[in-house]
């Protein structure tokens, strides 16, 4: 029989992706912000009203399915 192999797990816990990610994502935000401050308001606006709408929707969904 063969040994099976594990995955070593990376020193650090794999952190600096996660960390490399988000701020990347910040730095996109504000350059958002900076170039277009109006668009970026729109545009916050209207997925604040789809998360809005998708919240209505699925508590309608629960009321509907609870007895």
């Amino acid at each position: 029989m063969t040994k099976k192999q594990t995955m070593m797990p990376l020193p650090g816990g794999g952190k600096t992706g996660r960390r490399l990610a988000v701020l990347l994502i910040v730095v996109t935000l504000v350059a958002l912000v900076i170039r277009d401050p109006i668009g970026t308001a729109t545009a916050v606006r209207q997925l604040a009203a789809w998360g809005g709408a998708a919240v209505d929707g699925f508590a309608t969904f629960v009321e509907a399915m609870s007895p």
